[in-house]
């Protein structure tokens, strides 16, 4: 196995309170507030980012912040096909004003009553129970329900969620005219059935949305498959605020904001929205800490999963969730007696990923 370290196209040593990373995640948030329905009065997404910006006299006004007990929000990203949850990310707003996230592999096992197999089909089967039981919004309802087991299997209680839709990522790149990767290998790959034809060179490319997509879908060639994808997606994440830090205008902040908006379902009040957004907008890249899952591919009964390390997801709770808990009290069934697999409980920082890249390892050639 080779390693390769991958950049970041724009490695600007930029104050974080004024770059749009930050305003991505304000993007994601933000966008949703102007198409909020019957929640009480609804934000107004074009001035407040005037105003969090200096380009309008106004005085932002936001609600006020109580530090007291962290907000964690669920993300998730629907894949291209269904509604299974091809991207699981717990996002913490903490009390201490940090901000931390635990990426979920898709292929984690779990049980839930008769089921036995990948987390990321247990949203559609909670969806499905909903649409049986007549419910009004039966993807809300099968979101909340998976948040629930979220919580029991792995001690994140999040309190609200944002569910993308897998042509969001598209959409962005290209409405911000493609973002450049440094690609960590060859890539020459082809999968009609799931609608990838990726075939990309080692080293710097602007990839358009379409690609990125595809990009982000592809583990075929990282000896962890879903370890390296989550990376991929990391190193695509960086390279995105790299491109989002040279937007000056705040015109072309609302225009993403408008494209979020399309592809976004969230249960945040506009309130909320503000709030976090404000959050996002204001803290600094090294107090923004990326996990991913400890664990490793497993076999259960003959197929392959994401085995969870449970005592080191004990780790990752207390150092940036502020949970304790011990590993007997989670749900999941643990898989701490395997060796090797992915055991680092410090995270990456943000700041980390802007200024020297990600470490990603590949199959050798």
């Amino acid at each position: 196995m080779k390693m390769i370290i991958g950049g970041v196209s724009n490695k600007k040593r930029a104050f974080f309170a004024l770059t749009v990373l930050l305003l991505l995640g304000s993007l994601l948030a933000l966008g949703t507030a102007a198409y909020q329905k019957n929640r009480g009065s609804v934000v107004n997404t074009e001035d407040y980012l005037y105003q969090v910006y200096g380009e309008s006299s106004t005085e932002a006004v936001v609600p006020s912040e109580d530090k007291e007990t962290a907000h964690n929000v669920l993300l998730l990203g629907k894949d291209y096909d269904s509604n299974r949850t091809d991207a699981i990310i717990c996002v913490s707003f903490k009390a201490d004003g940090g901000i931390s996230t635990l990426q979920i592999p898709r292929d984690t096992y779990v049980t839930d009553g008769d089921y036995k197999g990948r987390i990321n089909g247990l949203m559609p089967r909670y969806r499905a129970e909903a649409i049986e039981r007549g419910d009004t919004d039966p993807t809300h309802t099968g979101i909340k329900a998976f948040a629930e087991k979220i919580y029991s299997l792995f001690g994140i209680k999040c309190q609200s969620y944002v569910f993308m839709d897998s042509a969001a990522v598209a959409a962005i790149t290209d409405t911000l005219g493609g973002v450049t990767v440094d690609i960590p290998m060859d890539i020459d790959y082809t999968d009609k059935d799931r609608e990838i034809d990726l075939h990309l060179k080692a080293g710097k490319q602007t990839l358009d949305g379409k690609t990125a997509s595809q990009f982000l879908r592809y583990r075929q060639g990282y000896p962890q498959a879903d370890i390296g994808r989550i990376n991929a997606q990391k190193l695509y994440a960086a390279a995105m605020i790299g491109k989002l830090q040279s937007l000056s205008s705040v015109k072309t902040a609302v225009g993403l904001a408008d494209t979020v908006a399309k592809y976004v379902k969230t249960d945040l009040t506009p309130e909320e929205i503000v709030l976090l957004a404000t959050r996002l907008c204001t803290v600094k890249g090294d107090e923004v800490l990326m996990y991913t899952m400890p664990g490793d591919g497993v076999k259960v009964n003959g197929g392959s999963y994401y085995g969870v390390f449970c005592d080191k997801l004990c780790e990752v709770l207390e150092k940036g969730f502020e949970t304790v808990t011990e590993a007997g009290a989670l749900d999941a069934e643990d898989f701490s007696s395997q060796k090797g697999g992915y055991r680092d409980t410090d995270g990456v920082r943000l700041s980390q990923v802007l200024e020297d890249g990600l470490t990603i390892p590949v199959y050798a050639d």
